[in-house]
């Protein structure tokens, strides 16, 4: 029978979990290895071709191997409880969210804002999904197909590292004079700077391109000299439009012909033909409208190293031009060409991970939300625990259940001198003091500010 993947004191209702957790440990779609072996043993008693072939296995390579076989195999019926109405109902209990999640997207997006906003010269781009966007398909479930989830926080998310993909591919193709509209990329693929390396008496001469100055050379075989780039590519945290994830389905009609097996429904031929047997698959997708604001920093003590030697014609990418400089433009460029011909996540070729730039009211709308979610709040905790770490340096308060962001260094010490010589040292003790502690609150993000003893 189903079941899910923890412990039974957990009970089977996971409504307040997260859809990364209901959709990996708390899936009640798992099988245990007594049921595994129980399909095996009753499907190997059947007389067909497909139960001979099963019990060879069995008795050649064992149980493991028999269990392998069959969840290979769509021939033997309910195996895994595909298709069945527990596996219906395991998605639509995936895809619905809840206060909890959108509090804690929306919790993520207010610290990549709190970080952007001390991060000079950081360049962001808000973006709009005009289709469904997927990521992660190829990551092992029983229900077929995958899902990429940020963890520990199991909400969807952009890797960074596919955001650079994706806008490397973008540069790429502009840089090379394919496009007749190269939104200032042309000729940037070509070498403009000279590095120099120096490897005890050796000194070598590597040229770059201005790609390879951004995103990093990648050298080819057996050349040593990979360079990495002046950017960095955060993760991106969708901000979801409406309740709930979508499920769309994907129906291949000729998997004999895909798998090269013949198979009687499909007339025992292994060619594509209209007679092939469809196969719905489900997947996982984050709706349309949904809102993603990408954010690249970039290193620019770096920059201005790699940059250094300059060749003739080579850009200065430092440069400052309508209040931005030449890297963001360029950055801006390959982003617009990406939203419009490439996609982001998985599935690309058809459609999915479209995106387009919100329109000036919908910038407005997003730029209020983002004000008002991050508003700080300062706070009195009469009758906190105040913690100190002798080893690391840190002072840590918690009152119900919530705890600071730990202090450290000079910060800490301040906060020390306020207790006084003899609530310090008791302190440092490992001795932890209860105290009237002023915090300042922005979303999840909790600081200590100052503290002093109880009345």
């Amino acid at each position: 029978m189903p079941i899910a993947a923890v412990p039974a004191y957990l009970g089977q209702h996971f409504e307040e979990a997260s859809p990364g957790m209901r959709f990996g440990m708390y899936l009640p779609i798992w099988t245990d290895r007594s049921d595994q072996e129980r399909e095996v043993r009753e499907a190997s008693r059947k007389k067909s071709p497909e139960a001979n072939q099963l019990r060879d296995i069995l008795g050649r390579n064992g149980m493991d191997a028999a269990i392998v076989h069959m969840k290979g195999r769509r021939n033997f019926a309910g195996l895994w409880e595909k298709n069945t109405h527990a596996a219906k109902k395991a998605w639509g209990e995936v895809a619905q969210l809840n206060a909890g999640d959108f509090e804690r997207g929306k919790a993520l997006v207010q610290r990549q804002q709190a970080i952007a906003a001390a991060c000079p010269g950081i360049f962001s781009l808000n973006a709009l999904a005009t289709a469904p966007f997927t990521t992660g398909l190829g990551n092992e479930h029983p229900l077929e197909n995958g899902f990429a989830f940020l963890w520990p926080y199991g909400l969807p998310y952009l890797p960074g590292s596919g955001v650079k993909g994706v806008v490397r591919r973008a540069a790429e193709e502009l840089a090379s004079g394919q496009w007749e509209e190269d939104r200032g990329w042309r000729g940037l693929d070509r070498p403009a700077y000279v590095l120099e390396v120096h490897s005890g008496k050796e000194k070598r001469r590597i040229e770059l391109s201005v790609l390879d100055v951004l995103f990093g050379r990648e050298p080819p075989e057996g050349d040593p000299d990979a360079v990495r780039g002046a950017l960095s590519f955060w993760d991106v945290i969708p901000r979801i439009e409406g309740d709930s994830l979508l499920v769309e389905v994907m129906t291949p009609h000729q998997s004999h012909y895909y798998q090269q097996k013949k198979e009687g429904k499909s007339g025992d031929s292994d060619t594509p033909h209209d007679s092939g047997q469809p196969t719905p698959i489900f997947f996982l997708t984050v709706p349309p409208g949904s809102q993603f604001t990408f954010y690249v920093v970039c290193d620019t003590a770096h920059l201005n190293r790699l940059t250094e030697n300059k060749l003739d014609g080579a850009p200065d990418l430092l440069a400052e031009e309508e209040g931005k400089r030449r890297w963001q433009q360029l950055l801006k460029a390959a982003f617009e060409h990406a939203f419009e011909w490439l996609g982001f996540g998985a599935k690309t070729a058809v459609g999915y991970g479209a995106m387009t730039r919100p329109t000036e009211t919908q910038e407005a709308k997003v730029r209020t939300e983002s004000t008002r979610t991050v508003q700080t709040v300062q706070e009195i905790w009469e009758k906190a625990t105040l913690e100190y770490k002798p080893n690391t340096g840190e002072l840590v308060a918690s009152f119900q259940g919530h705890r600071t962001a730990p202090l450290r260094g000079g910060q800490a010490q301040a906060c020390l001198r306020q207790l006084g010589e003899e609530l310090s040292a008791r302190l440092k003790k490992k001795k932890p003091l209860t105290v009237t502690a002023e915090v300042r609150r922005q979303g999840n993000l909790i600081e200590l500010v100052g503290v002093k003893p109880c009345a």
